[in-house]
């Protein structure tokens, strides 16, 4: 005997019926499904917003870092270009009392240096200069009896503007660069920074 229409469509849907385990299992997850999107999503954000930090940090290092590393050859640069370039002495006088005299100006007290004075080299004069922008005394220096002058910078050493500069006082042994031909030699004595460049022969006083 055949079924009525209604009956045979009832039971048929229930063949296909959710269980009451697996509808509470089902209406969990659409439950939790939000809170993990937004877990996701603040996931997401706090991904980026690190890379942009690291990115930001990064930027603002490198040129930090790219200044310190380079530090020594601008300043053999500077001091190589002036000296292949020699402007006019301001002072002629071959004592450290002399210079010191005529530079009063400056915020330091010109020294004699050790290292110049094992080198043999005598004063001849100088004259106002900077380096790195920061004022200094341009001294000309010579061994006794050439006219090969050679140039010996002295200026505050400021360890924010030189960086890390080896110290004479602790055992530190000058920094030696070639640059355009000319012999750069960049030290620390007294609390001055030093640097003695040494001329071609070909250079004109």
């Amino acid at each position: 005997m055949s079924k009525p229409l209604k009956q045979a469509v009832t039971e048929k849907l229930d063949n296909y019926a959710l269980s009451d385990a697996r509808l509470q299992q089902l209406e969990s997850l659409a439950e939790q499904a939000p809170v993990v999107r937004k877990q996701k999503i603040l996931s997401y954000r706090f991904a980026i917003a690190g890379a942009v930090a690291a990115f930001v940090i990064a930027f603002m290092l490198t040129p930090l870092l790219v200044e310190q590393g380079d530090v020594r050859e601008r300043i053999a640069m500077e001091v190589a270009k002036n000296h292949i370039k020699l402007k006019p002495m301001e002072v002629e006088t071959a004592s450290i009392e002399g210079i010191r005299d005529y530079f009063e100006k400056l915020d330091f007290l010109p020294v004699s240096s050790l290292l110049v004075e094992r080198a043999g080299l005598e004063l001849v004069g100088g004259r106002y200069c900077s380096l790195q922008g920061i004022t200094a005394a341009q001294l000309r220096v010579r061994e006794p009896g050439s006219d090969n002058l050679q140039t010996l910078y002295q200026t505050e050493y400021i360890e924010d503007v030189f960086s890390d500069m080896p110290v004479v006082e602790e055992g530190g042994e000058p920094v030696e660069l070639y640059v355009k031909g000319v012999r750069v030699k960049i030290w620390v004595e007294k609390g001055l920074l030093f640097a003695l460049t040494e001329l071609p022969e070909n250079a004109t006083q």
